[in-house]
């Protein structure tokens, strides 16, 4: 996935993507929103390796702003036709200025109109998408 709007990219994950992975999972201050208070405490061979696991059902995304990394996206199938997003803006300097539902926004069109998902009719206000 490539997916670009005004100054911002969402962009798949790649093992050269690693090293600034690493660094912002292992930052507690970064991942205590996720309960992970000292980071994940892993290396950046392992962030690496783990890439190879990505596939169209499962795959991560480095976000950039103005050609810099900022954070992440993720989406994961974790059963059949569903489709769960996260989101993380990593640099605290542009948090809190609205791209974040910008960059959802891009996101969750790209997985409707490129990728087959759709809205779940039988239960809309479930937090995710079907296939």
């Amino acid at each position: 996935m490539f997916l670009a709007y005004q100054n911002l990219v969402i962009r798949n994950a790649t093992e050269g993507d690693a090293q600034q992975l690493c660094t912002w999972w292992n930052d507690g201050k970064i991942m205590a929103h996720a309960g992970y208070y000292n980071g994940l405490g892993i290396t950046t061979e392992q962030a690496a390796k783990s890439f190879a696991e990505d596939d169209e059902k499962s795959r991560r995304h480095v976000i950039e702003y103005d050609d810099k990394p900022i954070g992440e996206m993720n989406y994961r199938t974790p059963e059949d036709k569903v489709a769960r997003i996260g989101i993380k803006i990593c640099d605290f300097a542009v948090q809190e200025k609205g791209l974040g539902t910008i960059l959802l926004t891009i996101f969750i069109d790209a997985l409707f109109s490129h990728y087959g998902y759709e809205k779940n009719r039988d239960s809309p206000s479930l937090p995710y998408i079907t296939k």
